[in-house]
């Protein structure tokens, strides 16, 4: 059974898809940070994971530089996924909950972009474990989140119905990579402005699985 506050949140970007679609299609840091996570640590030809993938910004960014590269999403958001599909109708994207991935297949890359902010402590602790079985040796994660201690629901400039968010330590991420033999290769940081005139800080992480 899906949690309430999971209910609530796929409602929301259901109803908002396209509202995130002109948000963060073309979202300069974000659309930065992928590009530089493919200059460095994406192959070509490489076969990659975008977990969360929403409409497809990730595929739009990674495929604008480099169109050998192939993609399977997963999203729980059906509207998300239906936005994806008409996009990029060369890409598999699947109408399923990341927490319980139904996947045979290892990939060169996973992509993991502000997912885990709608997941409870356990709950990223099990995809971590997920991430790890599924990434190949040597292959590397792109995960971002946002830094704190709190959780809770909030509307945002895309959506006036709330979502729901969770804020991480990143020693809470860091343990649990290491856990599971993902090496962090470099992490960067920036400043989020929030509609209360307030900042976020975004972390970026580029890592490896070593086994």
């Amino acid at each position: 059974m899906i949690p309430s506050s999971t209910e609530k949140t796929i409602c929301a970007y259901d109803k908002n898809a396209g509202n995130y679609l002109k948000k963060f299609d073309n979202h300069e840091t974000y659309r930065k940070k992928i590009r530089t996570f493919q200059s460095r640590y994406i192959p070509e030809n490489a076969h990659i994971l975008d977990l969360g993938c929403g409409p497809g910004n990730n595929v739009k960014a990674i495929v604008g530089q480099d169109a050998t590269c192939t993609f399977t999403g997963i999203d729980l958001s059906a509207e998300m996924i239906r936005v994806a599909r008409q996009r990029f109708p060369q890409f598999l994207f699947l109408h399923q909950d990341i927490r319980e991935l139904r996947l045979d297949a290892t990939y060169d890359i996973i992509l993991a972009s502000f997912c885990i902010v709608h997941l409870l402590d356990h709950e990223t602790t099990d995809l971590i474990r997920t991430i790890s079985r599924h990434l190949d040796r040597e292959g590397h994660l792109y995960l971002s989140y946002m830094n704190g201690t709190t959780s809770g629901f909030e509307t945002t400039s895309f959506s006036r119905e709330e979502i729901f968010f969770n804020y991480y330590t990143d020693d809470f991420i860091f343990q649990h990579l290491e856990h599971n033999d993902i090496t962090i290769v470099e992490i960067e940081k920036e400043e989020y402005p929030e509609q209360d005139g307030s900042c976020t800080t975004d972390t970026f992480i580029y890592a490896r699985k070593e086994s």
